[in-house]
């Protein structure tokens, strides 16, 4: 067994192939919307553990997600318009 004894370098940016990666293989969308946002933050702590050269795409993945939820989240909003019917005198 081999430990991982390197000290964690500095935060980096997000890549965009990094992040497409992620997304196709250990986060795919369906997981991310089907589980509990407790499980999400549970798997992407384990992803940043396992995999560290992801540790800076999961928190976009799991806040992207917080984001969806929340927009989906409010009652829907019945918008009516309101067409006026031009009666003739006929």
């Amino acid at each position: 067994m081999h430990l991982n004894t390197e000290p964690v370098g500095p935060q980096r940016k997000p890549n965009i192939f990094d992040f497409a990666e992620l997304k196709a293989t250990l986060l795919p969308d369906t997981l991310v919307m089907l589980v509990p946002l407790e499980e999400l933050d549970r798997r992407a702590n384990e992803i940043d553990a396992t995999h560290p050269r992801f540790r800076e795409e999961t928190p976009v993945v799991v806040a992207i997600e917080r984001n969806r939820r929340a927009r989906l989240s409010g009652l829907l909003q019945l918008s009516v318009n309101s067409f006026k019917v031009a009666q003739s005198n006929g």
